[in-house]
């Protein structure tokens, strides 16, 4: 057996942070069609469920901005205002001209007129009085169509920011929010500026709990996250070992983890399987692994409840009412490993779900619970299911 060394060195991976710097797993196909449907002139939505590395690739595009534009990546989870929303708009676009005031010359000269004392890490102070966020941020928006300078603002969790918003008896504010990011997006003197939003929650289905519709969306190109190919899988676990990390997979052990992982492969999960699998390992001095560590490492990842009981809250924090069915479909998966129609039909049927019982499925796939298979309806994830097994371990159809 051989002996833990004080070299050990653990998988490329992060889980839970977003992935930055050498941890950051490039998707070239994604960032090149955002920046396409941005060199259209779109808005884009990262559509795609939690966990897929949307954070990631937002904060890498806005780090390596392609020529023409200006960038800049927030994520704003936790805000609980609307002004706090503006205030961040404003000084993303401040702070994105402060990065290029050597190069743009009348930049100092517009930071005056701005009445800009100071940026820094606590904002951007005023030589003097109060602001008004809106009118400073179109202030900004003229100045940028009429020097030609292109800003892109990665805006993380909107999403949250609303619906939070909504819940505390704010929804006027979060109606307000809505109502200015469509006049960003549709007003001429806002051209020179683009939004990239994503969130952990369908933005679809917040907009329409705030505003009883959804179409106010459809001015926003989607860019979809697809999962790894069963190839591109097998090169990101290379590309996480990298033939340094002290744990080394062949082909059969690297298809045999991607098995347990079944048909979505997410570098999540994935990372989620490295990770249990080199603690194991390390913990027992033995880097050697066999396709019994790889089962022990999944059970072991079932048991950890902190990796998706996420997922069970925020159904029941974010779909109101329509929570307790879509945690009964979601149970009975869990317990028959698919609902067909008929059944489905019949859940919706006992909790007065007729009517909207469909939609709320696409809900449920977009936010990354489900997907479609045969015309009948199946986790997504394996952890998944089996962390909503486990979470509720009697299924009683009476």
């Amino acid at each position: 057996m051989s002996k833990v060394e004080p070299t050990w060195q653990s998988p490329k991976i992060i889980i839970g942070n977003t992935a930055t710097g050498n941890y950051y797993y490039h998707r070239p196909q994604i960032i090149t069609e955002v920046w396409e449907q941005l060199e259209k002139g779109n808005h884009v939505l990262l559509a795609a469920p939690r966990r897929v590395g949307k954070s990631s690739v937002m904060r890498y595009m806005a780090d390596n901005c392609v020529d023409g534009y200006l960038a800049q990546f927030r994520n704003i989870q936790g805000f609980d205002s609307e002004e706090r929303v503006y205030r961040q708009i404003y000084e993303l676009m401040i702070t994105c001209l402060e990065r290029k005031v050597q190069v743009l010359t009348w930049v100092g000269s517009f930071f005056r007129e701005l009445r800009i004392k100071e940026i820094g890490l606590q904002g951007v102070k005023l030589d003097s009085g109060s602001i008004d966020y809106l009118v400073e941020i179109e202030r900004i928006a003229l100045k940028l169509q009429e020097e030609g300078i292109k800003l892109v603002l990665f805006i993380d969790e909107l999403p949250e920011v609303l619906y939070t918003l909504h819940k505390t008896d704010k929804s006027s504010q979060a109606i307000s929010i809505l109502k200015n990011f469509r006049r960003w997006r549709q007003e001429q003197r806002f051209s020179h500026i683009a939004f990239v939003l994503a969130g952990s929650i369908g933005i679809h289905h917040v907009v329409k709990a705030i505003e009883n519709r959804s179409s106010d969306l459809n001015d926003i190109s989607q860019v979809g996250f697809k999962s790894l190919t069963v190839e591109e899988a097998r090169t990101y676990i290379q590309w996480a070992t990298d033939n340094s990390a002290t744990v080394q997979y062949d082909t059969q052990l690297a298809d045999y983890l991607l098995g347990k992982i079944q048909h979505y492969y997410l570098p999540f999960f994935i990372n989620l399987m490295l990770d249990a699998i080199n603690r194991d390992a390390k913990r027992k001095g033995n880097a050697v692994i066999t396709t019994d560590t790889i089962d022990q490492a999944f059970n072991e990842i079932i048991r950890n409840n902190d990796h998706f009981r996420d997922w069970k809250n925020r159904l029941f924090d974010y779909m109101g009412t329509d929570a307790p069915f879509l945690n009964e479909v979601l149970t009975y998966i869990a317990h028959r490993d698919r609902i067909n129609a008929r059944k489905l039909y019949d859940l919706a049927s006992h909790h007065h779900k007729k009517e909207d019982y469909i939609e709320l499925m696409d809900g449920l796939i977009k936010d990354g619970y489900l997907i479609e298979e045969a015309d009948q309806y199946v986790f997504l994830s394996p952890f998944l299911k089996a962390f909503w097994k486990r979470n509720n371990p009697i299924y009683d159809e009476n």
